[in-house]
């Protein structure tokens, strides 16, 4: 199958830097549309609160993030949404016709992530285009953790 548009989604907001799954879900996301030869269209997230208030802002985040693809000569547009993860990404992929979607899970919060993560177990049940899911080895997990803001986990319910 034959890829045409890319979306990735991003968790920037509870982070004070890229996480590894963040990372790597870039580097996917830049082989596969380097070897497809279509845009990208990463997408993050965010809650309406304001915790840290001189950190960079999720915006700022998400274009960081996008640069070194643009460098690489790819096309990425961004898109920063607010509300409930699962459903503003689901939308935002029918919107841009993706049928692709890359996804990280951090399986770490609670009984029901078991295994994947809100967000990324609501998207693989509502989309019907195609998910590849990067899962955290047990050191980005680690990393992950340190990289959390603090009491961001109790702020915002994801999915």
């Amino acid at each position: 199958m034959a890829y045409t548009r890319i979306c990735v989604a991003v968790a920037l907001q509870r982070y004070l830097d890229f996480t590894p799954i963040v990372l790597r879900l870039r580097d996917l996301a830049g082989v596969l549309a380097e070897a497809y030869d279509v845009p990208i269209a990463a997408v993050s997230v965010e809650a309406p609160v304001e915790l840290l208030p001189d950190l960079e802002t999720t915006g700022e985040k998400l274009e960081r993030w996008a640069a070194p693809l643009r460098d690489r000569g790819l096309v990425v547009s961004t898109k920063l949404l607010e509300g409930r993860p699962s459903q503003e990404i689901a939308a935002l992929v029918q919107i841009v016709e993706a049928d692709l979607i890359l996804i990280g899970s951090h399986s770490k919060r609670g009984a029901l992530d078991v295994g994947l993560g809100s967000t990324a177990s609501a998207l693989l049940r509502e989309l019907e285009t195609t998910v590849l899911m990067v899962r955290p080895t047990e050191e980005e997990r680690e990393r992950t953790r340190e990289l959390m803001i603090p009491r961001y986990p109790v702020v915002f319910p994801y999915g």
